[in-house]
């Protein structure tokens, strides 16, 4: 790729390109987060009761452990390519209020709707005093797991995009100003950054009491994975890397990097927390973005698209991320209260919950997403 090329980050327009490969590849992350969940033993929000559908204990315990670590990557997936995608598709000079109003219509009015299912139809399962600051995407900054868990549990991942967000104007400035040759030291310098805040979280706060499902105390799941400014070196790495990937100084990377991702999900399950959080997964899901970036610039205007399946479920991923939330820490308690299953049953159940949740996602980014982004943001926010 040309310097010039790069000259559309750092003082043109945006890329022409769009990134249909890397859209495809939100729903997998999504995805790991459901499994993660879908699979948990023991129900955080309702101590002592399953979530998962497995009454065989061992079966229930094995398929916890698998995917113990999925919910981690998912995240970590997300908040990399957020930071790339926003940095691919910055406006050179839209202000910082425009920029704010086209986010915030990507990500709350499906807030909004899905704290208010949790609110009107399961208003039970959490305290009255956690609704606004789940309200307001402040509840990941409490370390209260009342607060930063109650009503609708995923949106907790909001608060860090509300926070990338609000300082991206300021970041991509810095970001856009870095000469070429810096953008690799930056990119090394950013990982430095997360080992720092794993290692802060292991040795400055206690790991006692545990919780019951996992290996850490309450306060260093907070600090090491939901408080927003933790998870800024994450954001940070993908806004570098769109712009090594556009002034080709990122390494040429083959989709099958896409493989790396298992030998390191290999090494997270044997990672002791809180250093699992993000360290072993981190490096191979920037590799794994990087690779569909520079595939979807090497396709020539011939080449057939990305199937409309995968797109669709890229799209809808967002949707699909929040509903969970509802559909299996509330909805799974209402219905079928702590009753576990056979094996071949609980599968069903397992895919019945998958069903309704991609449902429920699907809906909610026909009727809410892709209408308050035309209405609040205006056509052409484009593809972040």
């Amino acid at each position: 790729m040309s310097a010039r090329s790069d000259t559309r980050l750092v003082g043109g327009p945006p890329p022409p390109h769009r990134l249909p490969t890397l859209t495809s590849l939100r729903f997998a992350a999504a995805l790991a987060v459901f499994l993660f969940h879908a699979f948990l033993v023991a129900d955080p929000l309702h101590p002592g009761a399953p979530l998962g559908f497995f009454a065989d204990p061992r079966l229930a315990a094995a398929l916890a452990h698998a995917t113990s670590k999925a919910g981690y990557a998912g995240v970590s997936f997300f908040f990399v390519l957020s930071g790339f995608v926003l940095t691919w598709s910055a406006r050179e000079r839209e202000r910082p209020a425009a920029f704010w109003r086209r986010r915030l219509a990507r990500i709350y009015p499906s807030h909004l709707a899905m704290w208010a299912a949790a609110a009107l139809l399961f208003a039970w399962a959490a305290p009255v005093r956690t609704w606004l600051p789940n309200l307001l995407l402040v509840h990941a900054y409490s370390p209260d797991p009342d607060i930063n868990s109650g009503m609708n549990m995923p949106s907790w991942s909001l608060c860090c995009e509300a926070l990338f967000y609000l300082l991206f104007p300021l970041l991509h400035r810095a970001v856009r100003r870095l000469p070429a040759r810096a953008l690799l030291p930056a990119l090394a310098a950013a990982l430095l950054a997360a080992a720092a805040v794993a290692g802060a979280d292991a040795v400055l706060l206690s790991d006692r009491p545990r919780i019951p499902q996992l290996p850490v105390s309450l306060d260093q799941l907070w600090f090491g994975y939901l408080f927003p400014p933790a998870r800024l070196p994450e954001f940070v790495l993908g806004m570098l890397l769109a712009r090594a990937v556009a002034a080709g100084r990122a390494p040429r990377v083959p989709l099958a990097a896409a493989f790396l991702v298992a030998p390191a999900y290999a090494l997270a399950l044997a990672v002791p927390s809180p250093y699992d959080f993000v360290l072993p997964m981190v490096l191979p899901l920037a590799l794994v973005i990087c690779a569909a970036a520079q595939h979807d610039l090497r396709r020539g205007a011939g080449d057939p698209p990305p199937r409309r399946l995968a797109q669709w479920l890229g799209a809808v991923s967002f949707g699909f991320y929040l509903c969970q939330g509802v559909v299996l820490f509330h909805g799974r308690p209402l219905l079928l209260g702590d009753r576990t299953y056979p094996a071949p049953l609980a599968a069903l159940l397992t895919v019945a919950a998958f069903g309704a949740t991609l449902a429920a996602g699907a809906l909610s980014h026909a009727l809410v997403e892709r209408p308050a982004v035309r209405r609040l943001a205006g056509r052409a926010a484009g593809a972040g």
